[in-house]
């Protein structure tokens, strides 16, 4: 099959990149789940990027990067400024970006003049930071780092944020990009953002310090969205450090989320709540398919469970079920192995 044709696979899509983006395989991966494919047009030499297979709309390589990969704490509306990865109609608009503008600070919701004024007023309800730190040396060092590697672990533990074993994440407002746990939103009064100020002190104790957000600790999601702000939002050093998921999926975010979530390469336990019993029914749309494929592409999981998705939906992706197994099994396969489904003109062979 024509890796560029119309009816190509995830998997398909994602291989034009090989060999070329590999530097940058979270835009890559993203970039393949809503349709596109590595392009090198006519003046390759000065411009190299990505197109759509469905419109043919061509995006270069560094607004890609700036946009699926930059700082999340960023300006959206510069990150996606004159250009869009699809033509107007492109039936690929039915996999969602959700650090898009029109997803997710579209006018429908007061846009970008919206989220500066609650940008604001969130910065004026978080207590003020001193506005001098004492400065140090370069070269010095702490007397912190002759302690042994267990007791500075045990002192950030008790200066650090207690999270629950399992800390849900939730959006910090409806229409908002940044992300907080759930117990957060719920506080009331000013929030104390001090705590985590020690991951500011040196990249030292920020990498030691970091690794206790992440080890034995399940993020949780309400959707697709949610688990993608947070990715980017702690950014590939946090990618590299999570491993448990638990993930409300079946959204238009599917795809571009589970692209994403295949660049933490210590994820080894996953919780899926598909509110629909089988991964998908004949005549599934695009997104739906997308969302599967990116899904499977994921690796190396020691564990792969499935559990309910409320009272609204009775029927759901149930543990022990033909399709439940398959993920499983494709999930567990060691890093690296191909997927071992068959897809058959454009489609997955369940």
């Amino acid at each position: 099959m024509d890796a560029t044709s119309n009816s190509s696979t995830y998997p398909d899509r994602l291989e034009t990149f090989s060999g070329y983006w590999d530097d940058n395989e979270a835009t890559a991966r993203q970039l393949a789940a809503i349709g596109h494919v590595f392009d090198r047009p006519p003046l390759e030499a000065i411009e190299e990027g990505s197109r759509c297979i469905s419109c043919s709309c061509f995006v270069k390589k560094d607004l890609s990067i700036r946009a699926l990969e930059g700082n999340s704490a960023g300006n959206y509306e510069q990150s996606f400024k004159n250009f869009t990865y699809h033509h107007s109609g492109c039936i690929r608009l039915q996999v969602r970006i959700p650090l898009e503008p029109q997803a997710t600070l579209g006018g429908l919701h007061g846009g970008f003049r919206m989220h500066e004024l609650k940008s604001k007023w969130e910065c004026r309800n978080q207590p003020r930071e001193p506005s001098s730190l004492p400065r140090f040396h370069v070269g010095q060092t702490s007397s912190l780092f002759s302690l042994p590697t267990e007791l500075r672990l045990q002192i950030y533990s008790m200066i650090l944020p207690a999270l629950d074993a399992i800390t849900e994440i939730v959006p910090i407002n409806r229409d908002s990009p940044r992300v907080v746990t759930k117990s957060g939103q719920e506080k009331t009064g000013p929030r104390d953002l001090t705590k985590s100020n020690l991951l500011r002190t040196c990249k030292a104790i920020h990498n030691e310090a970091l690794d206790l957000l992440f080890t034995n600790r399940t993020y949780q999601f309400a959707n697709a969205k949610t688990l993608y702000l947070f990715l980017r939002a702690i950014g590939p050093t946090g990618r590299a450090l999570l491993s448990r998921v638990d993930i409300y999926c079946g959204s238009r975010e599917d795809a571009i989320t589970f692209a994403l979530l295949a660049t933490c390469p210590k994820l080894r336990h996953l919780t899926l709540r598909m509110p629909r019993p089988r991964l998908l029914f004949p005549l599934a749309p695009i997104w739906q398919v997308d969302g599967v494929a990116c899904l499977l592409s994921l690796s190396g999981l020691e564990d792969v469970g499935f559990e309910e998705c409320g009272a609204s939906f009775p029927r759901f992706l149930r543990e022990g079920s033909h399709d439940a197994e398959l993920v499983r099994r494709e999930l567990r396969r060691a890093k690296g192995e191909r997927c071992r489904v068959r897809w058959v003109g454009g489609f997955p062979d369940l």
